[in-house]
């Protein structure tokens, strides 16, 4: 028996790595949910919870444990999951210039000129995560503004929401993307300005993201999911494929995702049920039915604040009920992409149309975001038995009065991810990041749905907690195995420095993951 007090800080990245170990963990608080007692101890054998309880454990746990922990009193938490990560280019943009932050051109202009100080053998600069809400200049750069700072390497500048895409001219020149394409941004000249969106921006990401060999993408998902443990991340729900994204993204991700230490139930962005079944996949989506409110297209049922127009919409009501329709006869799990009001409302028209088509009330479908809905809306929506898959961080980093939201929306602001209307009636909310638009981090998320801007909205520390644990495994299928701490269920645990329900809601945020648990093995630890 390995005796483990204390650990070093140390990760591990093993798949598969638990059958037939043996983990006894002691003195811990292992949260339960619906007021259940909580547990002292656990016994764990073959990744799965085979025996707990609240003071003593059978003799022969610590005679056969290949490994006994003293977890000192600390709070243990169901391992967390995050249902909306676009992973493969959340890794992918880890070998780009991150523009997270920038706060004006200067500073754009002044990290691109760092990197290629850094890479002097490069010719093609890669940029992302370009935020226009945190810009002094309140839009994106131009390929003029790109070209006074670099003007002999070619630079792709990728939005944070990955609804555009900048280029300057020189790779301008060599993108090949015709001027007369949907979303080619031209001046008072009729010349590109360097901003691409809607199809314009969906080319170049695709054409972007095909230019990564396939062992580049091993080694960048392979590091970001020992970042994902050290969150306390033991399962994603990943969006691949889709409108800019290459759907070789999700053929590739069936391929090498099980060999990574995290559980990944792939959603295939496309628009072929055909495709989804012939990669033994049996999730579709998200499919953008608009786009979003940082990039002010986000599909709306009444005009921004800040700029002419409601949004777009990517498809036709016809376009998208056949759509649904052909995914219900194939028996798939959908995901559609509905930020905005106008959105919602042809996503449920959709469904609606497909249920009565079919009958088929067996399957779980999900809208992502939701972000601004109505009240008549989130009643339907409950009738259907849909999931929102909502991502409380962009409260955190987008609401209150004086933010993007309220730049956007106005007073409209207010209305933004009210999380406790949405519970009340009735619908499941799972809880994700949107990685890349913001960091995958479940304990910030919980922080935002507990401390939203708007009172109203906020939920319970538990409330908040199922939306990352028990009702994310809901959403995939997984709840008999999956998001709660009980005997018979998948070893997935996390471990947190202090007890968030005892502490100020307030001081969630600073919380520290100091140990993670996929299928009983200690991937992640610092206790």
């Amino acid at each position: 028996m390995l005796q483990t007090p204390a650990h070093s800080g140390k990760m591990t990245l093993s798949a598969g790595s638990a059958h037939g170990r043996s983990l006894l963990l002691y003195n811990g608080n292992f949260f339960r949910f619906g007021g259940k007692k909580h547990y002292t101890w656990v016994w764990i054998k073959n990744g799965m919870i085979q025996d707990a309880g609240y003071r003593s454990w059978e003799p022969t746990y610590i005679r056969d444990a290949e490994e006994a922990i003293d977890l000192k009193g600390n709070l243990v938490l169901p391992g967390f999951s995050d249902s909306h990560v676009h992973f493969v280019p959340s890794a992918v943009d880890r070998m780009k210039v991150n523009l997270n932050g920038s706060r004006n051109f200067e500073e754009i202009g002044q990290r691109l000129k760092d990197w290629v100080e850094r890479h002097p053998q490069e010719s093609t600069v890669h940029a992302c995560c370009l935020e226009v809400s945190d810009l002094e200049e309140k839009r994106p750069p131009t390929r003029n503004v790109i070209d006074h700072y670099l003007r002999d390497y070619s630079v792709l500048i990728e939005s944070r929401d990955f609804h555009y895409t900048v280029l300057n001219t020189r790779a301008l020149h060599s993108s090949r993307v015709p001027f007369t394409m949907e979303g080619v941004e031209l001046d008072e000249r009729q010349r590109p300005t360097g901003i691409f969106r809607g199809k314009a921006n969906a080319f170049l990401r695709r054409k972007t993201a095909d230019s990564y060999s396939w062992e580049d993408k091993e080694r960048a998902v392979y590091e970001l999911s020992g970042r994902l443990l050290k969150k306390g991340v033991t399962s994603i729900h990943a969006m691949e494929g889709g409108y800019g994204f290459p759907e070789s993204d999700a053929e590739f991700l069936a391929s090498c995702g099980p060999k990574l230490p995290l559980d990944i139930a792939i959603y295939f962005g496309t628009t072929s049920p055909e495709k989804v079944k012939r990669l033994g996949l049996s999730r579709i989506g998200d499919l953008f039915l608009d786009g979003s409110f940082a990039s002010g297209n986000a599909a709306l049922l009444s005009n921004y604040e800040d700029h002419p127009g409601n949004g777009t919409l990517n498809y036709s009501q016809e376009e998208l009920n056949s759509f649904l329709l052909r995914c219900y006869l194939a028996d798939l799990d959908t995901s559609l992409h509905a930020v905005g009001n106008r959105a919602m409302e042809q996503a449920l028209i959709a469904h609606e149309y497909a249920r009565q088509k079919t009958g088929n009330v067996y399957l779980r479908h999900r809208i992502e975001h939701a972000e601004l809905t109505t009240e008549l809306q989130r009643k339907r929506a409950a009738a259907l038995g849909l999931t929102f898959s909502m991502q409380p961080a962009f409260e955190y980093y987008y609401g209150g009065s004086h933010s993007m939201y309220a730049e956007r929306l106005g007073e409209r602001w207010r209305q933004t991810n009210p999380f406790r209307e949405i519970r009340n009636a009735g619908i499941r909310i799972c809880g994700g990041s949107d990685s890349g638009l913001t960091p995958v981090n479940p304990l910030v998320g919980i922080y935002a749905a507990v401390n939203p801007p708007v009172d109203e909205n906020r939920l319970t520390i538990e409330e908040a907690l199922s939306m990352f644990t028990r009702d994310a495994a809901w959403a995939v299928r997984e709840e008999d195995y999956k998001g709660e701490i009980e005997i018979g269920k998948i070893a997935d645990l996390t471990v947190t420095d202090r007890n968030i329900f005892l502490t100020n809601p307030k001081n969630i945020i600073t919380a520290e993951i100091i140990m993670t648990i996929k299928s009983g093995s200690v991937l992640y630890h610092n206790l």
